[in-house]
C-alpha cells in the first residue's frame, strides 16, 4: 500500500505539473497509505493504489512519495500581496481559459472547502479544495466556480495553516491535463511552479442541497460541476475499515443509483479516517456532505475512474 495513496490523490494539473515537476514517479507510483478502498459498496474493489495514475489526487497522502525536484533555493511567494504581474481571477476566468498548460493564477478571496486529512502538513503532498463562493443554490449555479489545488511535499509547509473554511488568496498554476486517461482541470504548486495562499478572513462554506447521485457523474465533474462543496440526502452503503472508500446507493438499491458508482470516501476528513461507522453493516444515511471528486486509478483497467464525495468530518454523515 505504499504506493497507492499518492496516486490517488494527484491531479490532472499534475499530469502537467506534477508529471512536469516529478517525472514518472509522481505520474504512476505513489503510497497509498490508508486508503485500500471499496468502490460499489462492496462489490468492485480498486486496485489499492488510488489514483495514481494520473495525477490528480483524490485522496492525496503522497507524504514522502512526492520526491523532490533538486532544486533547494526556489523562492516559495507568500501571497501577501500580489505576484508581480499576476492578473487577479475569478474560478469562472480559469475554467473559461481551460490553459492546457501551466498558466499562472492568481484567486483572491475564495473559500476553503476541505483539505486532505483536514489540513497540508510539512513535507507530505496534500490537495486543498476552494470554491468562489459560500454556497450555491444549486448545481447549474455552481458550475465552474470550484477547483482543486495539489500541493507537492516541497511547498506543503507554505500551505500549513490553511484551515478548511478559511477565505484565501491563492498564487498557483492552472492546467487540464489529458495525459493518462486524464481530463481534469486544476491547480498546482510544486518546486518548479510555486504558489501560496494566505487566509485573508473566514467563512462557513455550506453545501449544495437537493443533489442527488445521479447528478454526479464524470462528465459533469471534468466539464461542468467541478469539486464543488455538496449534500446527498437518503442514501445507503456499507461502511469498510475506517481507510476505505464506500459506495453509495439509493433506497432501493445499495451501491448504485442507475448510474456511475458514487463513493464516500475518508481523505478529507481528520487523519483521513472514518469514525463513528460500523465496518460490514449496511448502514442508512439521512444525508451525507462533502467535496465532489473523482480519482483515476492507473492500473484498474476495469474502472478507469472513480466518482466520490469527502465529507470533511463525521457531522457531514447524518444517521437517522
Amino acid at each position: 500500500m505504499k504506493y497507492a495513496s499518492a496516486r490517488r490523490y494527484l491531479s490532472p494539473l499534475l499530469v502537467a505539473l506534477v508529471c512536469a515537476s516529478f517525472g514518472a514517479y509522481a505520474c504512476g507510483s505513489d503510497p497509498e497509505r490508508g486508503v485500500s478502498s471499496e468502490v460499489d459498496a462492496g462489490k468492485k474493489k480498486d486496485s489499492g493504489k488510488g489514483d495514481t495514475s494520473v495525477d490528480y489526487p483524490d485522496d492525496v497522502d503522497a507524504d514522502e512519495e512526492d520526491p523532490p525536484t533538486g532544486d533547494t533555493n526556489v523562492v516559495w511567494p507568500d501571497c501577501a500581496t500580489q505576484p508581480a504581474g499576476s492578473t487577479a481571477k475569478l474560478i469562472t476566468d480559469v475554467w473559461a481559459a481551460n490553459p492546457a498548460t501551466a498558466t499562472g493564477v492568481w484567486l483572491p478571496g475564495v473559500y476553503v472547502t476541505a483539505i486532505s486529512k483536514g489540513g497540508c502538513v510539512a513535507g507530505s503532498s496534500c490537495q486543498i479544495f476552494v470554491q468562489q463562493d459560500q454556497t450555491y443554490d444549486s448545481l447549474a449555479a455552481g458550475a465552474k466556480h470550484a477547483i482543486r489545488l495539489f500541493v507537492s511535499a516541497a511547498g506543503s509547509t507554505f500551505f500549513s495553516s490553511i484551515k478548511p473554511g478559511d477565505q484565501v488568496n491563492v498564487y498557483a498554476y492552472a492546467a487540464r491535463a489529458s495525459t493518462n486517461g486524464q481530463n481534469e482541470l486544476a491547480l498546482g504548486a510544486t518546486s518548479n511552479y510555486p504558489g501560496c495562499a494566505t487566509k485573508i478572513g473566514s467563512g462557513s462554506p455550506t453545501p449544495i442541497t437537493g443533489v442527488k447521485l445521479s447528478d454526479l457523474s464524470v462528465s459533469s465533474y471534468e466539464d461542468t460541476v467541478g469539486p464543488l462543496l455538496v449534500k446527498i440526502s437518503n442514501v445507503i452503503g456499507t461502511p469498510q475499515g475506517a481507510t476505505e472508500i464506500f459506495g453509495l446507493g439509493d433506497a432501493i438499491y445499495d451501491g448504485g443509483a442507475g448510474g456511475a458508482i458514487v463513493s464516500l470516501s475518508p481523505y478529507c476528513e481528520a487523519g483521513g479516517s472514518f469514525t463513528g461507522l460500523t465496518s460490514g453493516t449496511k448502514t442508512k444515511f439521512t444525508s451525507v456532505s462533502g467535496v465532489f471528486g473523482m480519482f483515476v486509478p492507473p492500473t484498474d483497467a476495469s474502472v478507469s475512474k472513480y466518482l466520490v464525495v469527502y465529507p470533511r468530518s463525521a457531522a457531514d454523515i447524518v444517521k437517522p
